[in-house]
Formats: structure tokens, sequence, C-alpha cells
């Protein structure tokens, strides 16, 4: 007969304290980072707790989704700066300026935002937790019009905790009035870009054969990237497997196009939400082939959500947080509202000031990840 197990030993007083400190805070919402840096602050063994790589994966996998930490925007008045906007409490909230004019946001992605800087003409992927940027290489085809995006390059990654890995950019471009749209992408893992991939405009009715991209936020749906094109008529769908491009006609809507944006509907298929009124409508695309098409899926009511609005001017959308369900409404003369469309509750998070697009900015973040 074997001799029993050796018993565990149980565990000191204070190591059991802060295994149950622990638990205790593991339950903190994501959506208050200030109250995890508060607690780091109480003492040692508390720091200690928060600080642990282990209690920060813990924290990640019980919460999985990065919550909403602000929203990035670009300033017009002295020249094109992208410009971080907290909307919390945050030991994030205020990351290391860009320093530098000329500077235009395209997209933010899986704890990134990627921006094309003038003189030199590059791109960045900037991290606002760690400021971190890596600069790379404008792809080598003719562009007038531009927009782009980035997103996570790791196989079987949950998007919880990107910081440092490898990442994708698509570049989009538009040769000029009268020319072709194009799209490529770019890996850091190869260093390199990958050849262009050319947008046939005549199979859609609803486009001008020579209709420029848009610099709006895209839309990340399965596996492809949405990019908009002239004024909201219709999207760009590129296929990252197949690195190939689509077109998809926007819905007919009352509304004036340039208000709505293309994100992920409800089902987890291609959406689109617009402003009628004061309605927002969110549509979704439905079927297959040639029995495809837009369906009006829900509306909602901004009278009570939003201020009242001047009957001359129009809400209008302008920007999603993906996975959140959170839409970016700009008012004319209230300032930027989110509205949540699983509770649809409203918040104010900017003030007046000319958006064109804002590009929300979600991550996990506490001491650790304080900005350098």
């Amino acid at each position: 007969m074997s001799p029993p197990p050796p018993l565990r030993r149980p565990p000191a007083p204070l190591e059991l304290m802060e295994e149950i400190l622990g638990e205790i805070l593991l339950r903190i919402p994501p959506e208050e980072p200030a109250h995890l840096a508060r607690a780091a602050l109480v003492s040692k063994p508390w720091l200690r707790v928060v600080s642990d790589p282990a209690f920060r994966r813990g924290y990640r996998e019980l919460h999985r989704k990065p919550p909403l930490l602000g929203f990035v925007h670009n300033l017009y008045d002295e020249g094109p700066i992208p410009r971080f906007v907290s909307t919390v409490a945050s030991p994030c909230s205020s990351p290391p300026p860009l320093g530098c004019r000329t500077w235009w946001a395209l997209d933010s992605r899986h704890g990134r935002v990627l921006i094309h800087r003038h003189g030199p003409s590059d791109l960045v992927v900037w991290d606002p937790t760690t400021g971190d940027q890596q600069h790379l290489p404008l792809p080598p085809y003719p562009h007038a019009y531009y927009t782009g995006a980035v997103l996570c390059a790791k196989a079987g990654c949950d998007h919880l905790d990107c910081t440092g890995g490898p990442f994708l950019v698509v570049f989009v471009g538009t040769e000029d009035e009268e020319g072709s749209t194009w799209a490529s992408m770019y890996s850091s893992e190869t260093g390199g870009w990958s050849a262009m991939a050319i947008a046939d405009l005549s199979a859609s009715t609803a486009v001008d054969l020579h209709s420029y991209i848009e610099a709006k936020p895209s839309a990340l749906i399965g596996d492809a990237l949405y990019f908009t094109l002239e004024l909201g008529k219709a999207v760009l769908k590129y296929d990252l497997a197949e690195r190939s491009l689509t077109t998809v006609y926007a819905p007919e809507t009352d509304g004036e196009m340039e208000t709505g944006i293309f994100m992920a509907a409800e089902d987890g298929g291609l959406g689109f939400a617009s402003i009628e009124g004061d309605n927002l409508h969110l549509w979704s695309w439905t079927g297959d082939g040639n029995t495809a098409g837009w369906k009006r899926c829900r509306v909602i009511r901004l009278q009570g959500l939003l201020p009242d609005r001047d009957p001359l001017f129009s809400h209008e959308v302008i920007g999603f947080a993906e996975g959140l369900d959170i839409i970016f409404l700009e008012t004319p003369k209230a300032g930027v509202f989110t509205i949540d469309l699983n509770s649809e509750k409203s918040r104010k998070v900017g003030e007046t000031g000319g958006y064109y697009a804002v590009l929300p900015y979600m991550s996990f973040c506490g001491p650790g990840q304080r900005a350098n």
C-alpha cells in the first residue's frame, strides 16, 4: 500500500489575505480603471496583487471585453493633429502627446492607433497605453485619397492584450478623381506590402465608376475590412484571406448618406447606422447573391436621449466601438454623445468641435500599464 500523499502546506496568513484580496479586486469593473489604480496605492501588498501579471491576465479573462477608454479624433485648427479624448478616469487617460503637426489618425483597433504622417510621409502604429510607435513606409502605389486600418495578426488571439504582438495594416487609396481604387496589406512579420488589389466599381450601379475612398473609420467584420466610398454611397469590402475587393451599396434612406456609418450589425454581419430626423436607424445586410439586400432592423428615438437639435442641422453618426455595441453621435451644438445599443442609454463624452470621425480606443489599463 502506497503512503498517502503529503499534505499541502496551508498558505501563510499573508498569502491567504493576498489571495482573497485578489479575488475581490478581480470584480472591479474594467470601465472604472481608476479604482484599480487607487487600490494599488493602499499598500505594498495591494500594489503587489494588482501588478502581478497573473492577476492582470485573470482580470482580462474574467471580463473578456476590453473597455472603452476614450477616442482619437483629428483637430483642424492648427493643422491636422490627432487628439486623444479620455472617456474614463484612468491611469492611461493622458497618453503621451504625439508632438507633431500634419499627422492624421486613420484607424484604431486591438489597442493600436494607425496614423498617417506627412514630412516625411509614412505610417505610424501607436500604442497610447505604452507610448510605443512603430514606423512603416507607405505602399509604393499612387494615391490622392486614402485611408487605412490596423488589426492584430497573432493567430488565435483573443484580443484581450495585443500589446507588442504582430499586426497588419491595410491601406486603401484612390489615384485621383478619375483613377482606380486599390488596397494593399502590410505585415509587421514580413515587413513588406502585398500586391495591389483593384476595385471593380462597374459591378455596382449605385456607385460612380470613379468614386474615391473616404477617410472614415473602417469596420472589421469576420475576415473582412469595410471602407466607406464617396459620400457613404457604398462600402468597399477587403477580404483579408483572398486579398480581394468587392463593393456593397448603402441602403436607401430618407436621411443624408454622409451622416451614417458602416458598422457591425447586431447579428454579426455588415450593418449601417443612419440618422433620419430625430431617429437612429439600424440596418443589416442579409441574404446571399442576387437575393442579398438591406433590411431595416431597428429604430431608436433620439428625443430624450440627446439634447433638442436645431431643425436646420442634423445629428451625425461619427463612430462605432466594435464589440461593445456603442455608437458615437455628434450633435450640432451640444458635443459628442455615445449611445449604448443594448441599454439605449446616452452619455456625453466630448465637447463641440467639428468632428469628421472618431476612432474609439478600447484596452485594459491598470497599474503596470501606465504610459511612458
